[in-house]
């Protein structure tokens, strides 16, 4: 099992550290690498800059998957059925839909700056860094982190609930497979779908192209969910030379 530390190093002694490579011709090389956010050259690659085709909404799943979404072109496609929850948590949505329809509700997460939560993630253009023993996600807005751990130690121990959980990953074959858990209370989408902390999550990751990735994920909430419930998002590659800039939400604005 992993434990839960924090540690830290004087900023000089990194610099330090990274000059004496310049020096000794180890770092800092002249030419750009081929493949600059792939290190893990034993498993399959799904770095790189990638977009959502359709943010939350991706191609059909269950009986329809492999049929093409059935939208227009150009059309924004139909919204996924939500999950069926629990008689106690589609009450907790109903009162968040009458306080939304009333102006009441307190806005969500996204909107007052704080993280996307596990279930929203994957909604927005994503960095993934693949190196051995673990694969970074980093979103391109609110400088949200996701880090999957491969090294086999399991999960961590002893950390407090958070919005992406604590994610453990094995490959099988071309396929990812992530587990999460330790997640905190949040919602699935920014309409109040809610789940709660005892939802877990079992992603399956996978390059489908040369130009195309997929993320299926199962989540399962034995307080707020009735079944399981599965998300399929596809993402394409981002121009190549993409780099996501700083940025800035209310909370921060001004500093």
């Amino acid at each position: 099992m992993r434990s839960f530390a924090t540690t830290s190093r004087a900023p000089w002694a990194w610099s330090v550290a990274i000059l004496a490579a310049c020096v000794a011709g180890i770092a800092c090389a002249a030419t750009a690498m081929k493949n600059p956010l792939y290190g893990d050259p034993k498993h399959p690659n799904i770095s790189g800059m990638w977009n959502p085709e359709f943010a939350y909404f991706g191609p059909p799943i269950g009986k329809d998957a492999g049929k093409a979404p059935a939208f227009a072109p150009g059309k924004f496609p139909p919204r996924p059925t939500g999950p069926q929850l629990t008689p106690a948590y589609a009450a907790k949505y109903a009162q968040w839909r009458k306080q939304f329809a009333d102006g009441k509700q307190e806005p969500d997460t996204v909107t007052r700056c704080l993280a996307f939560g596990l279930a929203r993630f994957g909604t927005m253009p994503v960095e993934i860094i693949q190196t051995p023993g673990q694969v970074t996600m980093n979103l391109g807005v609110l400088h949200d982190i996701r880090r999957i751990y491969l090294d086999g130690i399991g999960h961590t121990v002893g950390a407090d609930p958070s919005f992406n959980g604590d994610s453990v990953g094995h490959w099988e074959g071309d396929t990812l497979v992530v587990e999460t858990n330790n997640v905190r209370a949040a919602t699935l989408d920014r309409d109040g779908i809610p789940y709660s902390d005892k939802l877990t999550a079992v992603e399956r990751i996978r390059r489908t192209g040369p130009a195309r990735l997929e993320i299926e994920m199962t989540l399962t909430d034995p307080e707020a969910f009735v079944v399981p419930y599965t998300i399929r998002r596809t993402y394409v590659p981002m121009p190549p030379g993409s780099r996501f800039e700083e940025y800035l939400c209310e909370n921060n604005r001004d500093l």
